[in-house]
């Protein structure tokens, strides 16, 4: 059987009447617009000044602005035209691996310049870039499908220590695996960890336990690039770009088979842009 990981698309209804309270994209908020509720942490309650004696209660939601963009092989790799919008001393690798040495560039963008960068992109593309919704609960998942049913590939990691390991990784999705934490002094700041993983597309039998008791189920396989896994906090109206880095066209590298696919013999690279938002979303 075969297994595709999808990013959880938001429901409309419940978000679209959710309570800003990270502002993103290429439009400010309202200034005479009532402020957005603060809360402290995700489940609170208020007073509802339309009922007496009742309370409405929130759950807070990250959504992430998905905006993915192909450039022709060496666009993105081989220019600093892209990343001059963007400030690469905020990532930092909780493993042991190196970014750039594994053909990947992660940068901040700083709050006012995705309009500028977005009409770089669009004059590389010729096109808008195409967008996607999704959202998860803080500190939950949220994977990042890059690349689908792919064949069996060789992958190698450069690590600090100039060290090389690698194996032979089965069929199925390269996906970019994301977890979105707050913090409850300032919930305007999402910190974001990444780490890029191979889900393969055979799964395998196992047992979970569900409200009748232990139930059979079938699970890809994961296998993630530890070494790989990176953290930065994003600011209000801040966003996130994961791109190829030099050492992409080593075909071996992680950047190559998670970012750079093949389209009738031409090779094109991926740019990932992500704008995180924190909602408050009304429960009934």
């Amino acid at each position: 059987m075969k297994a595709y990981a999808f990013p959880v698309l938001v429901v409309a209804a419940t978000l679209l009447a959710g309570c800003p309270l990270n502002p993103g994209g290429l439009e400010d908020s309202n200034d005479s617009a009532a402020p957005s509720p603060q809360p402290k942490m995700p489940g609170w309650e208020e007073a509802d000044p339309n009922a007496a004696g009742k309370a409405r209660r929130y759950r807070l939601i990250v959504t992430v602005r998905l905006t993915t963009v192909e450039v022709p092989v060496g666009t993105a790799s081989g220019s600093e035209e892209i990343w001059s919008y963007l400030d690469e001393e905020p990532v930092r690798t909780v493993g042991s691996g190196s970014l750039g040495r594994n053909g990947l560039r992660v940068g901040l963008g700083r709050t006012g310049s995705w309009p500028d960068l977005a009409r770089v992109l669009k004059r590389m593309t010729g096109r808008s870039p195409r967008q996607q919704l999704v959202a998860a609960t803080p500190g939950d998942p949220l994977p990042v499908v890059l690349k689908e049913r792919q064949d069996v590939g060789t992958i190698f990691t450069f690590h600090d220590d100039r060290t090389l390991t690698g194996r032979d990784y089965p069929p199925g999705d390269y996906v970019l695996a994301m977890a979105c934490t707050l913090n409850e002094d300032d919930l305007s700041r999402i910190l974001i960890t990444a780490v890029p993983q191979v889900r393969t597309t055979r799964r395998q039998p196992g047992f979970e336990m569900g409200v009748k008791g232990p139930a059979m189920t079938l699970r890809a396989e994961v296998f993630n690039f530890t070494p790989l896994t990176f953290q930065l906090e994003v600011p209000a109206k801040g966003f996130l770009v994961v791109g190829p880095g030099a050492n992409a066209r080593n075909p071996s590298s992680v950047g190559h088979h998670f970012l750079v696919r093949k389209k009738e013999g031409m090779e094109f690279e991926t740019l990932l842009v992500l704008h995180p938002e924190v909602l408050a979303a009304p429960l009934k």
